[in-house]
């Protein structure tokens, strides 16, 4: 694996307030200078052509070398904010907010990777990245120096598109999609894995850990992935499991550290793939409880994990997640290359 793959990015925030409608859809194209008008049919003639309109931004690594990308608020800026999946809401830095001079809205009440807390919100009216706008949002506020970026793109305005995430290329492209559009990943090795929808997060419908269920959250805002406790508690029961477990702390959104312990788990099965010698923290997480997985063993599934692969597909609407492994990798020796790219990853 090349040095590129090895990036850091920063903890997972989830967030338990509602979902925001998402992004406008995109404009028309408008016909070039000179050019005679197309002629259209009556309205009540035509059925509306479904319109997929890509963009494409790389993602720039800053010195703790996690992904972002660039965005316009409005009409100012770029500013970087991070991609993470497993935030519910698009954030801003409160900095960044007061310097705008952004209206402050209510206080939100939200659950973390630490605990739950009150931030102040600001009324965002018109953010844009290229094509993709999302209009009329109240985002929460946190500390920068904590974000560790101008902000965070969250679900609300990516659930009715795709993300398709090319570690090889350092690049990622932003769909407009559909129900049962085909995958953009067409290598005949790629893994297809569907999912269910839980407030606006994917997870993966069949993750086993010796052969029990799991719950298991496709998260590009965590650097590293993290369990709940009924998971360490079903790593801790495997008696194949030979790894220790070691204290160790996870760094909230919020600024506040949180206890958790660490080990190595040998081996996670997703819909027949292997993830072999995956580094897992497991925390007491206010934000399990949110989601409702408290319960059951669940997993969110970190950029250590992600960055094995040469290209990753988030499909929202679809409810699937596509893997496509690395060159040189098939089918018939994916464990095995799985468990040498964790190591080397971790």
């Amino acid at each position: 694996m090349t040095q590129a793959l090895k990036r850091s990015i920063s903890l997972a925030l989830l967030l338990a307030a509602p979902l925001l409608v998402g992004a406008a859809p995109a404009q028309a194209p408008i016909s070039p200078p000179g050019s005679a008008p197309s002629a259209v049919p009556p309205a009540e003639t035509v059925t509306p052509p479904v319109v997929v309109v890509p963009f494409i931004q790389p993602f720039d690594l800053d010195a703790t070398r996690r992904m972002s990308v660039q965005v316009m608020i409005g009409g100012k800026g770029p500013y970087s904010f991070l991609v993470d999946t497993g935030a519910e809401r698009t954030v801003i830095a409160r900095e960044l907010a007061e310097r705008l001079g952004l209206v402050e809205g209510a206080k939100l009440r939200l659950a973390t990777i630490g605990s739950s807390t009150t931030v102040p919100s600001y009324r965002i009216a018109a953010l844009q990245m290229s094509d993709l706008h999302l209009a009329g949002v109240d985002a929460p506020a946190f500390f920068g120096r904590h974000i560790g970026a101008a902000g965070l793109i969250g679900v609300d305005m990516l659930e009715e598109r795709r993300i398709l995430i090319d570690f090889r290329k350092e690049s990622m492209q932003i769909l407009e999609t559909r129900r049962r559009a085909p995958s953009l990943i067409k290598d005949d090795d790629a893994i297809v894995v569907t999912a269910r929808n839980s407030a606006g997060r994917l997870i993966l419908s069949d993750a086993r850990l010796g052969g029990k269920r799991i719950d298991v959250i496709v998260d590009t805002g965590a650097q590293t992935s993290v369990g709940n406790l009924a998971m360490q508690k079903l790593v801790a029961d495997r008696r194949a499991n030979r790894y220790p477990f070691v204290a160790t702390e996870l760094g909230a959104v919020t600024g506040e550290t949180v206890p958790a312990m660490r080990t190595t788990i040998k081996r996670i099965v997703i819909n027949g793939m292997d993830i072999n010698d995956l580094n897992v923290s497991f925390a007491d997480s206010q934000a399990f409880r949110a989601l409702g997985l408290n319960e059951r063993p669940a997993l969110l599934l970190g950029m250590d994990s992600l960055s094995l692969f040469d290209r990753v597909e988030i499909d929202f609407p679809n409810k699937r997640v596509v893997f496509d492994l690395p060159d040189g990798a098939s089918r018939e020796t994916r464990q095995r290359l799985a468990a040498n790219f964790a190591v080397r990853g971790s």
